[in-house]
């Protein structure tokens, strides 16, 4: 009894620590999740504002205005409150002339103009723009994001700088609430090369401009104290997008140790089939092998205090003393303890996987919400990319000519490949006539269709619009002007001067193919080595299951995705999550549906039913077995029998035991003990199918019996673990192969049926057996008894000898 309290107590110290180990890797990866979202989606953000500050600083009424050949300051202004409606990503835009004065800008300030390095910078830089974060002495206390760049003439002599300055507390705010769940307890931040905080989550607990220790700044998901609080902490650097790396910030995510461990997400589990959610739990990859070897030693501890209370039983036959019937009850009240802290053991381990297993669920709908947010955020500026580019003066014009000339075209065509080249998201940006023929193009490998006229159903709706914050989208189908591929085609009418009538129109391709591509590949699972999870798959699909972009090749643009009616679920209440059999192997599914960012969506009347699924792989279907129950934690049925007691010394025990379905047992007093089964040597050319092999017991080899043979429901392989050594004639003759052992009940002799010889085989083994032993849930079992002397002739065994055939 001492030996298994220790062995328990060091098996408890083991849980706890793996336990620990594992809910913390859950907690850590969940946190670190989310930091890495926030600090790559505003990069994404970011690297769009490079390109919006080096076509506008190009604008023509803005070089016009700074060359005195264009209308008064009024009306420029007015054109930054256009782009602004359409670029709601912005708080300002200041127009700076050769001397660093204000020229023009959106908002009413005082400032008449700047000394700041910023403007220097901007005139001489090489690069195509300057991306510049702190103070300015042109805009009002604080820091702010600013991305600036020179305005040239037409000789490409710098004769001003424009600045756009970054709502970057706005944008910040929305990419942290999508993050932040409620009563989410995570902080958010981003912080600079200094470790000072740019923006946050949390003004009251982590103020901007905090200045952050190294330890905080290099944290990968230690405890850190701060301001008197241990958090859970983690620091992650942004990658790069299309080759730009972002402002050199770095994303934090604090979560308070006292909150950390709170989160319930198995609310994700009540739907799904109790058998299947076991059968999953069971893989491999979920699990660490020490963690999943936990189970297997408790009941291998188990196994050896059972044994030595049915050995101790065993031993208390003889005995008429009440204090005999005492011993046997403390006996069986320690194993019914053992079992019972076995069961403590199996539901910790069962309440783990099943956190694991909604960890992944989360993860998925955590994943796919970042996909549909990339998706959207990405679509939102091509909806206002199409509206601007439909403003530029030279497309009216040259719309306006009654035939345009070669020279008006070529002009054209080089403004839109000068776009193209800023903004390399497009695969072909087109300007379409009245009549829908296409003018120009900047791709030059579809030049083919200048002079073709468009014959797709949103170049109608284009050409209907009758005002400049107006847009089409097509539907996500072939089109021309993406080589006849599936993508996203959006459009504005460029209208006439006095905006009454539609000249034509602009129409951008979406190169949708590498891009959502790219979206989905940076929202997969990755490993401990920080690669992609294998077997980890992404989707874009519509409601109908069509899939729409996908990582997984055997499911192209075009396929269906086999979730069947769920996705409209998903449509409706916003995200779902499941486990589902996909491609022959079961997988952990998040599915969020779109919900349009800023104005995309929201706001501009579009509606297009997105959803992105993120599928996380669990396992080959054919190697998860459902079984037709779930597993239990109650103790072992067999080993809660009732008794029948006889009168005095008018009794006999019967030592019981299990193989399979079948309850057996022999007289108490035939039993020597029972052991652990192992080391059996096979015994070659024996004279019976019976043996299963020879062990040693106490310095002589025995043989071995395998029953199965004579059973009508045997164990699956692997199951028979322990062996009752049998006596006969007072000699240790055999031992019998057991799955489990059974309780000893005292009943009265007269309590056997006999077996007769009519209704048994001469050479049958079994000499009676007993009925109404069972609990009330199966009192028709029979107990059967064997006679180890038919089994000894059975076996053609000389006890005498002592010796083994």
């Amino acid at each position: 009894m001492n030996g298994t309290r220790q062995s328990f107590e060091r098996l408890t110290g083991e849980l706890l620590n793996k336990l620990s180990r594992e809910i913390l890797r859950k907690v850590t990866s969940d946190l670190n999740a989310k930091t890495q979202i926030s600090i790559d989606t505003l990069v994404r953000n970011l690297f769009e504002r490079t390109a919006d500050i080096g076509f506008l600083a190009a604008d023509d009424a803005i070089a016009g205005h700074l060359s005195q050949n264009c209308p008064d300051r009024a009306s420029l202004e007015q054109r930054f409150e256009e782009y602004v409606a359409k670029y709601s990503v912005y708080s300002d835009i200041i127009l700076f002339n050769a001397e660093h004065r204000i020229s023009a800008r959106l908002t009413n300030q005082s400032f008449q103009g700047s000394s700041h390095p910023l403007l220097e910078e901007a005139r001489t830089t090489s690069a195509p723009y300057v991306e510049y974060f702190g103070e300015t002495d042109f805009l009002p206390p604080g820091k702010n994001l600013i991305y600036a760049f020179r305005v040239e003439d037409g000789a490409e002599n710098p004769i001003g700088v424009l600045a756009l300055v970054f709502r970057l507390e706005n944008e910040a705010e929305g990419i942290f609430r999508n993050l932040i769940g409620f009563q989410d307890a995570c902080i958010l931040a981003s912080f600079d090369e200094k470790g000072r905080v740019v923006s946050t989550s949390s003004p009251v607990h982590l103020p901007a401009g905090t200045e952050l220790d190294e330890r905080m700044r290099s944290a990968q998901g230690g405890v850190v104290r701060f301001c008197g609080r241990e958090y859970l902490a983690v620091a992650c650097p942004a990658h790069a997008y299309q080759g730009y790396p972002g402002p050199g910030w770095r994303g934090l995510g604090l979560l308070p140790v006292e909150y950390a461990f709170e989160r319930d997400d198995t609310e994700l589990l009540e739907h799904i089939d109790p058998c299947l959610l076991e059968a999953v739990a069971e893989q491999s990859r979920l699990f660490s092998d020490a963690l999943r070897e936990i189970p297997r030693q408790a009941e291998a501890i188990q196994n050896d205090l059972s044994r030595s209370v049915w050995n101790g039983s065993v031993r208390q036959t003889s005995g008429s003393s009440p204090n005999f019937a005492f011993a046997k009850t403390l006996l069986w009240e320690i194993s019914r303890t053992g079992r019972r802290t076995q069961a403590t053991f199996e539901q910790s381990i069962r309440n783990l996987r099943e956190t694991v297993v909604a960890a992944l669920l989360q993860g998925g709908v955590v994943r796919s919400a970042l996909a549909i947010d990339l998706m959207d955020r990405n679509l939102y500026e091509r909806a206002n990319d199409c509206r601007w580019w439909a403003q530029n003066a030279t497309f009216r014009r040259v719309l306006s000519l009654p035939s345009p000339g070669a020279e008006d075209i070529s002009q054209c065509s080089a403004i839109l490949s000068r776009i193209n080249s800023l903004y390399t998201v497009y695969h072909n940006l087109v300007i379409f006539d009245s009549s829908g023929t296409v003018l120009a193009t900047s791709n030059p490998e579809r030049a083919g269709l200048i002079g073709e006229r468009l014959g797709e159903e949103w170049i109608a709706r284009c050409l209907e619009l009758d005002s400049p914050q107006s847009y089409v989208r097509s539907e996500f189908r072939e089109t021309q002007l993406y080589g006849g591929s599936p993508t996203y085609v959006f459009a504005a009418a460029i209208l006439n001067q006095d905006g009454s009538a539609a000249l034509g129109g602009i129409g951008i391709a979406f190169d949708g193919r590498p891009q959502f591509e790219a979206m989905l590949n940076d929202t997969l699972p990755n490993d401990e080595s920080g690669q992609p999870v294998a077997g980890a798959e992404a989707f874009f699909i519509d409601e109908n299951g069509t899939v729409r972009a996908s990582t997984a090749e055997a499911f192209p643009v075009g396929s269906h995705l086999p979730l069947t009616s769920d996705q409209g679920s998903a449509v409706q209440s916003g995200r779902w999550a499941d486990i589902r059999i996909i491609d022959g192997a079961y997988y952990a599914i998040g599915v969020v549906s779109s919900s349009g960012y800023r104005e995309y969506k929201t706001s501009d009347g579009h509606v297009d039913h997105v959803l992105a699924v993120s599928a996380f792989p669990l396992g080959r279907a054919e190697n998860i077995i459902l079984s037709s129950s779930p597993g239990h934690v109650d103790s072992d049925p067999r080993q809660e029998r009732s008794r029948q007691t006889g009168d005095g010394a008018d009794r006999i025990e019967i030592a019981s035991f299990h193989i399979g379905q079948q309850w057996l047992g022999v007289l108490a007093d035939s039993v020597v003990e029972a052991i652990e089964a192992r080391d059996l040597s096979p015994v070659h050319g024996s004279r019976s199918e019976l043996i299963a092999g020879i062990c040693m017991y106490r310095g002589r080899a025995i043989s071995v019996i395998d029953l199965t043979p004579l059973l009508a429901s045997p164990p699956p392989s692997g199951r028979l673990r322990q062996i009752i050594v049998l006596k006969s004639h007072e000699k240790i003759c055999m031992g019998i192969l057991v799955e489990a052992l059974g309780e000893i009940p005292e009943i009265p002799p007269g309590s056997i049926q006999r077996i007769g010889q009519a209704m048994a085989a001469g050479n049958s083994i079994f000499v009676g057996a007993v009925t109404g032993l069972g609990s009330s849930t199966d009192r028709n079992r029979i107990l059967s008894i064997i006679d180890p002397g038919r089994l000894c002739q059975r076996m053609s065994c000389n006890c005498k000898e002592n010796s083994p055939n």
